[in-house]
């Protein structure tokens, strides 16, 4: 297996926050050359008498020549914000995956208890894993994270925490992303916090989201077998059909698929057939108990 289903699902929340970046960008390119040549040819007109029409005028009512001042700081918010809810996404999909294997395959290390979740989870890969994690991504989530903070409480200068965490790893990160995988669009990890974010910058800290994701469900993945998930997805699969394709036979091909869309594998379907007679039987003395 390549991949799970979280992944998928927290890659395509990621892809529709870049998207909404990329139109956010688009738009105030546009918008900004109307409201500096209105600004300059009006500097001190109103809002309200340069833009009759628009029912938020008056809700700002600034002179013309104030509006630019207005979208530079908007622009920084919205990108801020766009950066923040990408690095919530990330860090739910690392308590999902967390969640997920404990519920699939349970083991002492469910019980690991790191204040920092991108730490705990590194920990907790550790031992699910006969691989040692690749530690640049789980840092660099933890640099994501401590930046999300950053721009969140509206900070003017780093936290001590995050400071120390500039000191320590932000010279490693930026070794750790030159290797092709995605474009830093410029982002220099250790002064990224000290001065504005840029489009640029925010597209490329999508991406490195986007990768971190990607990159770590692999090793989670890869500790995961077939028999961890089959009766996972058989249920699901069996929950969503009706009549004849709960039978065995049609439930084998549907869970088939499902498993090659889901986890990213074409599992031979004498495995997969064992593992829905399986759960076929599971149900059947299920029912028979209540």
């Amino acid at each position: 297996m390549d991949k799970t289903p979280i992944r998928t699902k927290f890659v395509k929340r990621l892809t529709r926050i870049d998207d909404q970046l990329c139109f956010a960008a688009l738009a105030r390119h546009e918008l900004g050359a109307t409201i500096s040549a209105l600004a300059g040819a009006s500097p001190d007109a109103f809002t309200t008498s340069v833009f009759p029409a628009n029912p938020f005028a008056r809700r700002i009512y600034r002179k013309m020549k104030d509006l630019p001042a207005f979208a530079t700081a908007s622009e920084q918010i919205e990108l801020q914000m766009g950066v923040v809810t990408g690095v919530e996404h990330a860090l739910a999909y690392v308590e999902e995956i967390e969640d997920f294997r404990a519920a699939v395959h349970a083991s002492p290390a469910d019980d690991i208890n790191v204040k920092a979740p991108e730490d705990q989870l590194l920990a907790k890969m550790s031992e699910w894993s006969n691989l040692a994690p690749v530690a640049g991504n789980y840092r660099t989530l933890g640099y994501l994270r401590l930046l999300r903070n950053h721009y969140a409480h509206v900070k003017v200068e780093p936290t001590s925490a995050f400071a120390a965490y500039l000191a320590n790893h932000s010279h490693s990160l930026q070794r750790f992303w030159a290797n092709g995988i995605t474009d830093l669009g410029g982002v220099q990890f250790r002064t990224l916090p000290d001065g504005p974010l840029t489009p640029g910058k925010a597209f490329a800290l999508m991406n490195v989201l986007r990768v971190i994701i990607e990159k770590i469900d692999q090793e989670f993945v890869a500790t995961l077998d077939l028999d961890d998930v089959i009766g996972l997805v058989a249920a699901e699969v069996f929950d969503r059909v009706k009549g004849h394709d709960r039978n065995a036979e049609p439930l084998t091909r549907k869970v088939r698929a499902a498993l090659r869309e889901g986890y990213g594998e074409k599992f031979d379907t004498v495995l997969v057939r064992r593992g829905v007679d399986d759960y076929l039987r599971h149900r059947e003395s299920r029912s028979i108990d209540d």
